[in-house]
């Protein structure tokens, strides 16, 4: 028995192959630019830092560089998309992701090794809104938050794979070998990508003009709330997935590496999920989008008590892994987000508003990551000097979680002010 949904969904796929099967390659490549984004420096922060003598800050900026450039990016991606069309500026990024991947796994020195990530980031912030873009314009509405959905579950699949499978691989070939392959199958995914979009049909540019559709989407008050407590819930999360989750482990709890690794790859697994359903669930549950963001904010908060009381207390792995999962269960303002900024923004700015929303978080994150880095250092008097890396002391976790516990109730401020959109973009109400 059939249900009115499946013959809409046939006729959907046998309309749109060619524009189907570029999507599944150009979210191949937003799966090696998520890996890349959650792998480095967050898995190899001890073997960077002992193969190239660094020291804390040098590799968080290894982190920091990449996101700098990611965030800042965003919303001139967003514009680019709007006034180029997603194929072009997806093949842009997609090559440079992959040459950028290819040369950090190769590069001898430090100051190369910041030059492939500045490179990387560049490409990676090219992906996702050429992926938002795409689907705005090439399927129906209706289709937009599942597939949505479904693109972000699959970088997050690449995140999952960025933390204890890419860690399995650089200990049996090293971690060059594992980021060399990374960055040679990106270049795959890029080939068949470049040959589909000759023949796929190209979303067509509406040409904004570049400074007042970036203002228009600033100037947005309604908007104002999301763009604080996205951004900032994102922020922290990811700074604990991709930049000193493992690293923590490692110096407070005593965790071996490939422990550490494990529990952040159940903490993406988590993000995994919520990612998956997130598009879904908005739709079943009324429409609402606002409490799904204050439930993330909601975990983002707990987590971090739970994790300044495992400091206090001097608590072993195990409570940490439950800090890790409430923090990976603020996941749930991610995908929730992103349809609420497209709800409230103009249909011509789609990919300027998308842009600007990704370029405050990932801004935020190389900004928590540079202090994370300059705290970690400050402490370096107390640290311990091992054979393959340095122990940072308690009182430097410590602090970096309390400013991130003032920046979360920020965060959570913002999100009472948040107006509900109900499924109702600007241009329906």
């Amino acid at each position: 028995m059939t249900t009115p949904a499946q013959p809409a969904l046939a006729a959907l796929l046998t309309r749109k192959r060619l524009e189907i099967a570029l999507l599944i390659c150009a979210s191949a490549i937003y799966f090696f630019a998520y890996l890349q984004r959650v792998a480095i420096p967050g898995q190899f922060f001890d073997e960077l830092q002992s193969a190239f003598s660094l020291r804390a800050d040098a590799v968080t900026f290894l982190g920091a560089i990449y996101l700098y450039i990611y965030g800042g990016m965003q919303p001139f991606a967003g514009v680019m998309n709007d006034r180029l069309g997603a194929n072009r500026v997806l093949l842009i990024g997609g090559l440079l992701l992959a040459g950028g991947s290819i040369w950090f796994a190769l590069a001898p020195a430090y100051p190369l090794l910041v030059a492939a990530r500045a490179l990387v980031g560049l490409g990676s912030s090219l992906i996702f809104i050429s992926l938002v873009k795409a689907l705005a314009t090439l399927f129906s509405p209706r289709y937009f938050a599942p597939l949505l959905s479904l693109v972000m579950f699959t970088g997050a699949l690449g995140g999952v794979v960025g933390t204890l499978p890419i860690k399995w691989l650089a200990g049996l070939w090293g971690w060059r070998a594992a980021l060399l392959w990374a960055g040679l199958l990106c270049a795959l995914a890029f080939l068949g990508a470049a040959l589909i979009a000759r023949r796929a049909a190209a979303p067509t540019p509406q040409a904004p003009p570049l400074w007042p559709s970036l203002r228009a989407v600033l100037r947005n008050r309604a908007a104002w709330p999301l763009m604080l407590a996205a951004p900032l819930t994102f922020t922290i999360y990811f700074l604990l997935q991709t930049v000193i989750g493992v690293k923590f482990l490692r110096d407070v709890a005593g965790l071996t590496g490939a422990l550490a690794s494990t529990i952040t790859f159940v903490m993406m697994v988590v993000n995994l999920s919520i990612v998956l359903s997130g598009g879904f669930l908005v739709e079943m549950f009324g429409r609402r989008r606002k409490p799904f963001i204050l439930l993330g904010v909601g975990f983002l908060l707990l987590s971090l008590l739970l994790l300044l009381a495992g400091l206090w207390l001097r608590l072993g792995g195990g409570w940490f892994l439950v800090c890790y999962i409430c923090l990976a269960l603020s996941s749930f303002v991610s995908p929730v987000s992103n349809v609420l900024m497209r709800e409230m923004n103009p249909a011509g700015a789609i990919g300027t508003a998308i842009g600007a929303l990704n370029g405050l978080c990932y801004l935020g994150v190389a900004l928590l990551a540079s202090a994370a880095g300059t705290v970690m250092t400050a402490f370096r008097a107390g640290a311990v000097q091992t054979a393959t890396a340095i122990v940072y002391p308690r009182e430097a976790y410590f602090a970096i979680f309390l400013l991130c516990g003032a920046l979360a109730l920020v965060a959570l401020i913002s999100a009472l002010y948040l107006r509900d959109t109900r499924g109702v973009a600007v241009a329906e109400a």
